[in-house]
């Protein structure tokens, strides 16, 4: 069974309901015309976007609560498993895509003179969804819910930190296997639900566009070359990962993972969190620990990027105890920096990895 999963927070009842009633779900982000700002975290939500594959299972937040919706539908197997809609991203832009699903009509928005834009409530601030994801519910688990305490006394056997305990100022994240395996369980013992009966006139029109490789997630050099930041190349690796050396590759059955906490509880601003995190069976602390750890860099490694990898090493030796040999740390950018001393890292050699991008 699949085991990967996001966790999306919302506000409002009637959101969650319309969510549940049609099987999609779309991100509020700022269209986009031009050029993405560096201050933007439009790569951020898309990089979540990218971990996303067939099966994966939907959980949503609201108010003390945790409610399943399903699980992601999608023709392929081995990329991003999301929708593009309409052309406010540069996604969009390539996949010249149109508008499929239009909130800009319900009530508590405000519509613009452009469908699919909109603005919230006391804001003049526009809104879109160019990134969906569909999903239904083979598990016949839609609507089920628990208090959300039910899961974080579970999750506090795990003396370190984890997504779903973490999420701040984030409107989904990416979740550990074990996360997903814990919450089915607490759902599937559950007699709570949560109706989705919703009478608002929203409904998804027509096929989307399923995302692909061939609109600029082609190749790893092509990436290192247009990625304005470290989530930029993120998305670019989730969503394709074939374009990464073949040792890195996850399978199909790989839990993928991104911005996952790697270090003790801190302050969330000081909270040091993973770039990409892999997990495959057998699982690590029952699928808590990722098996790999990709830790990205757009500019060539220098020795602080060395100290950082090494910096994980030594927290995954306090927290994976005997299974700790087996985790590997990929240090991956365009190239080393030649003032780097090897002998800085000689003591993880066997499992911290540089990986020359470009080469």
């Amino acid at each position: 069974m699949n085991t990967s999963g996001i966790f999306v927070v919302l506000y409002d009842d009637q959101t969650l309901s319309l969510y549940l009633r049609e099987g999609v779900y779309g991100f509020l982000m700022a269209p986009v015309s031009g050029p993405i700002s560096n201050r933007s975290r439009h790569y951020h939500a898309l990089g979540d976007y990218s971990c996303i594959r067939k099966g994966t299972h939907v959980f949503f937040f609201l108010r003390r609560k945790i409610i399943y919706g399903g699980q992601v539908s999608f023709p392929n197997d081995n990329v991003g498993a999301f929708y593009i809609n309409g052309s406010f991203s540069p996604l969009g832009k390539n996949a010249n895509a149109q508008i499929y699903w239009d909130e800009s009509k319900r009530a508590c928005y405000t519509s613009t003179n452009i469908p699919g834009i909109f603005k919230l409530p006391n804001s003049e601030a526009e809104k879109c969804q160019p990134y969906l994801i569909l999903f239904d519910d083979h598990l016949k688990l839609k609507g089920k819910s628990i208090i959300s305490d039910q899961l974080y006394f579970e999750l506090g056997k795990y003396p370190y930190p984890l997504p779903t305990n973490t999420i701040s100022n984030m409107s989904f994240c990416t979740m550990t296997p074990g996360e997903v395996n814990t919450l089915l369980k607490l759902l599937r013992n559950s007699k709570e639900t949560f109706s989705f009966e919703n009478e608002e006139d929203v409904r998804l029109s027509g096929d989307p566009i399923p995302f692909s490789p061939k609109y600029g997630f082609q190749d790893i050099k092509t990436a290192m070359k247009n990625a304005q930041s470290e989530a930029h190349l993120e998305a670019f690796i989730l969503a394709n990962p074939e374009i990464l050396p073949i040792d890195l590759q996850p399978s199909k059955t790989d839990t993928l993972c991104r911005q996952v906490p790697m270090s003790p509880f801190k302050p969330p601003k000081w909270l040091d969190k993973a770039n990409i995190c892999i997990y495959k069976e057998p699982y690590i602390k029952d699928g808590t620990i990722p098996n790999i750890i990709i830790e990205l860099k757009i500019n060539p490694i220098r020795k602080n990027d060395i100290e950082q990898a090494i910096k994980y090493l030594k927290w995954i030796d306090m927290i994976a105890e005997k299974r700790a040999s087996e985790i590997i740390v990929y240090l991956c950018g365009p190239a080393i920096n030649l003032s780097v001393n090897q002998n800085l890292y000689d003591e993880y050699k066997d499992r911290l990895k540089i990986i020359e991008l470009y080469n």
